[in-house]
């Protein structure tokens, strides 16, 4: 059964490529051969090491290594060709589908890592089929909806350590023909006031700059959007499956409502970019003016979700 985890890991492949290419690119050879043997030697070499098979954000399945294990791996390294190793990304948000696993030799590992890399290009294909399905969704849409339709762009912040704890809500209101007119909102939950995110993201709950907070509880809040979701033609949010899951938890429906995902949309609409686009990506790649210092709060996050939201309409049209 998988379940989530919030320790740091690190990819075991991106640890083998990136310690490798980087001595390449400086055209250390010796150094680059040393640590590619390293790795082709590694589980002859270290019999019974144990790895974590996770799953990512985006879908995507990878072994990783605990942090641990990470600066075993990297002290071993740096010990051998006498040189300093740059740090590969940690993630921490993994959904864990497998705590232990080890391989006998390289070609274990290699059959295994083939079948990890059919099912993320079987993933990565199907993303982008749901991505043009939407963009023509949009298109549709856009081309029937009167000037005056309602368009609502929501998130949720939720307690870092226990996404079943909501923090904040936030939305933000236009319509496709005076887009600049837009009504924002942004909820601050009372009863949960003593849970604050720091470890992973920052707790901005204090920092709406398009208006004032409210604080009230958790019942209320859903309420009022709810109120607001019921007027809307259409909705829209930024890797929001999780979001209308929140939303669902707390009794608001968004049943019968069209919905639109910037994330989604723009993986067909700006297939130059990333595999997934984060918000702060979006907003750079489209030009659009924000603070990165207040992002992850959730009347913030809403109204530039709309921002990007609107612009992206553009380019579908």
């Amino acid at each position: 059964m998988a379940s989530r985890n919030s320790d740091i890991l690190y990819k075991y492949e991106s640890m083998r490529i990136k310690w490798s290419r980087c001595f390449e690119e400086i055209r250390n050879d010796h150094v680059a051969d040393s640590i590619k043997t390293f790795f082709r030697n590694f589980h002859r070499n270290h019999r019974g090491f144990t790895f974590v098979v996770g799953e990512l954000y985006d879908g995507t399945t990878h072994l990783f290594v605990k942090q641990s294990k990470y600066r075993q791996i990297k002290n071993e390294i740096e010990e051998r060709v006498d040189e300093t190793l740059p740090d590969v990304a940690e993630f921490r948000d993994v959904t864990i589908i497998k705590r232990r696993i080890s391989f006998q030799g390289f070609q274990s590992y290699r059959d295994f890592g083939n079948i990890l890399k059919e099912k993320n290009l079987e993933v990565e294909r199907r993303r982008h089929a749901d991505a043009r399905k939407s963009v023509r969704k949009l298109r549709r849409t856009l081309r029937a909806a009167d000037p005056n339709a309602l368009i609502l762009a929501f998130d949720l912040e939720v307690y870092e350590h226990d996404h079943s704890i909501i923090l904040e809500i936030g939305y933000a209101m236009t319509t496709l023909n005076n887009p600049k007119k837009m009504q924002k909102f942004h909820y601050i939950i009372k009863e949960n006031l003593r849970y604050a995110n720091k470890d992973f993201v920052p707790d901005n709950r204090d920092h709406f700059i398009f208006g004032t907070s409210k604080r009230m509880s958790l019942r209320r809040a859903a309420a009022k959007i709810q109120e607001h979701i019921a007027e809307a033609d259409f909705l829209v949010t930024h890797s929001g499956a999780h979001d209308t899951e929140f939303l669902d938890s707390c009794g608001v429906s968004i049943s019968g409502k069209l919905m639109f995902d910037t994330q989604i949309l723009a993986t067909a609409l700006l297939p130059d970019g990333p595999p997934l686009y984060s918000l702060k990506r979006l907003l750079e790649d489209l030009e659009i003016k924000f603070d990165e210092k207040i992002l992850h709060n959730g009347g913030n996050d809403a109204v530039y979700t709309m921002k990007v939201f609107l612009t992206l309409t553009q380019h579908a049209l």
